[in-house]
């Protein structure tokens, strides 16, 4: 069981912040600390389906911090620096964020430091490999789900092992599961790249509406789809973030 979600504020470079919510087991922590995971949400902002992510990996004994990207200054500015940074394809400004974040949780008290992994979604999902890239201390695995891939020449050889999930009728994204794998295995890092038949884009977060009320072509979630991805998600970041004996 998750304790309560916690409102924080994470500092930030030149005195900035970001808000975020935290999420922990329920009970005191064991020795040496819960394993962390940074959840990244979508360009729709951090909607509830990304808090749920954050409050099921609470309940399989994580510490989960779930940031709003979006609030570090001007919401606008927020996502139009993200999206640039994110169709650049490119670690910049908000990695450098997402990484502060990162650090922030693995110095938690109830973290263990060294067991940290961060998961993103479409946009979170190409941050995910970005933050990757540049293999933060503690970072041990990487969930990029329908996340655009990296800059051809970017250099993932220091990226931790990866497990990427992608939609066949993702048309935004098409091949880019294939794509990614050959990325992956060029670069020399552990990986499992799934293609789900049948899926489309945000499969496993739901349908997503502008506003609230105008549903988003193409993004819906697949049942099917989400019951094969998660569990092998959470074996894979479960598996990598196991105790080093």
């Amino acid at each position: 069981m998750s304790a309560a979600p916690q409102q924080v504020s994470v500092p930030l470079s030149d005195g900035r912040s970001m808000r975020a919510l935290v999420v922990r087991p329920d009970g005191e922590a064991p020795e040496g600390g819960w394993p962390g995971v940074l959840v990244v949400h979508e360009a729709f902002g951090l909607t509830p389906e990304i808090t749920e992510v954050g409050r099921t990996f609470a309940d399989r004994g994580w510490v989960a911090v779930v940031p709003d990207v979006f609030s570090a200054g001007n919401k606008l500015g927020c996502l139009v620096r993200s999206v640039r940074e994110m169709t650049a394809g490119r670690p910049g400004p908000v990695i450098d964020d997402l990484v502060a974040v990162q650090q922030w949780l693995g110095a938690r008290e109830d973290v263990a430091a060294d067991r940290t992994t961060a998961i993103g979604f479409c946009m979170g999902g190409a941050f995910a490999l970005l933050l990757g890239s540049l293999a933060p201390a503690g970072l041990r695995a990487v969930s990029a789900n329908y996340g655009q891939p990296p800059a051809a020449d970017l250099d993932l050889t220091r990226c931790p092992p990866v497990i990427a999930s992608y939609g066949e009728r993702d048309r935004t994204l098409s091949g880019a599961g294939p794509a990614m794998e050959a990325r992956l295995a060029g670069a020399g890092v552990e990986h499992e790249v799934t293609t789900y038949p049948g899926a489309a884009h945000s499969f496993l977060t739901g349908d997503h509406r502008l506003f609230g009320v105008v549903p988003l072509p193409g993004t819906s979630y697949v049942t099917s789809a989400a019951e094969e991805a998660w569990p092998r998600i959470f074996d894979f970041l479960e598996r990598h973030t196991a105790v080093r004996t």
